[in-house]
């Protein structure tokens, strides 16, 4: 890859077995599309941009591109809605021969030439996009005599009319650039998208009130070290760890088949989370806010960056299924500890034999897919706001979870208890105001004899995280 070599990326994976377009294909999709465009031109009467993807050789419709060719629209019809400008009319058109998209705008063309020339120039994808605009007349607005200079050379950011005049690139290297071009903006773009789900989860998390026993906007709880700012700082200094473990991921999957080992991308974790967890304690005066995210997130997040590179839509099942996949093998980080380093949830685990998070993790996050994320699902569907579809979520995790936090604080018969009072109580199906009342009865139950089911709110952190990335 010429564009920067500091993640690994072989093009051939990405259109091998694609559809290889033949000249005749290709001169029949250019045909078409200048048919298209004169009839909505006729029929409109309106400026029109043409929106296309500039993929060198044979290969004009693969995966990646596609998913480029959308990130192309989706910025321009964004871009036009910023600037006030209403979009008549939208079509897209697939042929073995590429893809494009047509949109009718009511604007002055020179206007929307400035607008494709910002994006073509701002953004990781600019260099591949091709947005041509046509004025009222069908006359094409050219880059030169609206300011925007030469298009730049994929492979060495000169003059693409120039360098292919010349030949000075073959069809492999052009392609390899194109294809690098693409996978580093994506690589980019994920980084965004799992701090961004991150940040809103956990901040959410700590805001659902009332969660019993828990810190929230109502009060700390049953504890004492720690209160909704902790959880705010908190949150700040572990965000980073997400975004490398996404990239981890990402990167991990251009290995295939029997190459790619989830085993081996989680111990690649393992150094992070330990700094992550500096970093916690750090912001937070030696205080455990988010052990537990750490963990969840981080497996989470390299999940997603594997899924997301193989594909623009993310099953939040498909992350959960992977992260049990990762954690196969987890069992053995109890035999490498020593008593004296053991967490709380780890000594629970020799004495009771209840896993805590890692068994959660092994089996791919049951409580999280089986209960958190329906019920979570189904309470914003019936119209409730996202506080409520958060307790909703964290008491049905409260019926279920072997919650290690509760075990060390109260043993494990009252976990039982508390488990077979909230089944029985969710089996009533209370709507939202009988939520909040028993929510509350909890909190005050919970913080008179110190319990706090942290690891609940761990994986309703966790449920939150995949709604926003996934759903």
């Amino acid at each position: 890859m010429k564009d920067g070599e500091n993640f690994p990326i072989n093009a051939e994976q990405f259109v091998s077995g694609q559809h290889r377009a033949s000249l005749e294909e290709v001169l029949a999709f250019r045909e078409e599309c200048a048919r298209r465009q004169k009839a909505l031109l006729a029929a409109r009467g309106v400026p029109l941009l043409c929106l296309g993807i500039n993929m060198p050789g044979e290969y004009k419709r693969f995966p990646l591109a596609e998913r480029s060719l959308r990130e192309e629209v989706r910025l321009v019809k964004l871009s036009l809605a910023a600037e006030g400008i209403e979009i008549l009319h939208e079509e897209l058109y697939e042929a073995p021969g590429g893809c494009a998209d047509f949109i009718s705008a009511a604007a002055p063309a020179e206007g929307l030439k400035e607008i494709a020339l910002r994006i073509e120039r701002g953004h990781s994808l600019g260099r591949l996009f091709d947005i041509d605009v046509l004025n009222g007349r069908g006359e094409k607005l050219s880059r030169r005599d609206s300011g925007g200079g030469p298009r730049p050379c994929l492979v060495c950011g000169g003059d693409a009319f120039a360098c292919g005049r010349s030949r000075a690139h073959n069809a492999a290297d052009l392609r390899e650039a194109a294809i690098g071009i693409m996978v580093k903006s994506f690589r980019e773009k994920l980084g965004l998208l799992v701090s961004g789900a991150a940040v809103r989860a956990l901040v959410t998390e700590v805001a659902v009130t009332p969660k019993p026993g828990l810190v929230d906007r109502a009060n700390n709880g049953a504890h004492r070290d720690m209160d909704f700012f902790s959880f705010i700082d908190s949150s700040a200094a572990i965000l980073p760890c997400f975004r490398d473990c996404a990239l981890a991921g990402f990167d991990a999957a251009a290995e295939t088949g029997d190459q790619f080992r989830p085993e081996a991308l989680f111990e690649s974790l393992r150094p992070r989370g330990k700094i992550a967890e500096q970093e916690m304690l750090e912001a937070t005066g030696g205080v455990n806010t988010h052990r537990g995210v750490i963990f969840s997130f981080g497996l989470a997040s390299a999940a997603f960056g594997v899924l997301f590179r193989r594909g623009e839509s993310v099953p939040a099942e498909e992350v959960l299924d992977l992260a049990g996949a990762m954690t196969a093998l987890v069992d053995k980080d109890f035999a490498r500890k020593s008593g004296a380093a053991l967490s709380h949830g780890e000594a629970v685990q020799r004495r009771y034999g209840t896993g805590g998070v890692r068994e959660e993790a092994r089996r791919g996050f049951p409580s999280v897919r089986d209960r958190a994320l329906p019920e979570l699902r189904r309470v914003l569907k019936a119209g409730s706001g996202v506080n409520d579809a958060g307790l909703a979520a964290f008491l049905a995790l409260l019926s279920v979870t072997a919650d290690t936090n509760v075990i060390h604080r109260a043993g494990p018969d009252v976990l039982g208890e508390l488990q077979k009072e909230t089944a029985a109580f969710l089996e009533t199906r209370p709507d939202i105001p009988s939520l909040r009342e028993y929510a509350a009865g909890l909190d005050r139950k919970f913080i008179e004899k110190n319990i706090s089911p942290g690891g609940c709110a761990d994986l309703l952190a966790l449920t939150l995280f995949l709604h926003r990335l996934c759903d």
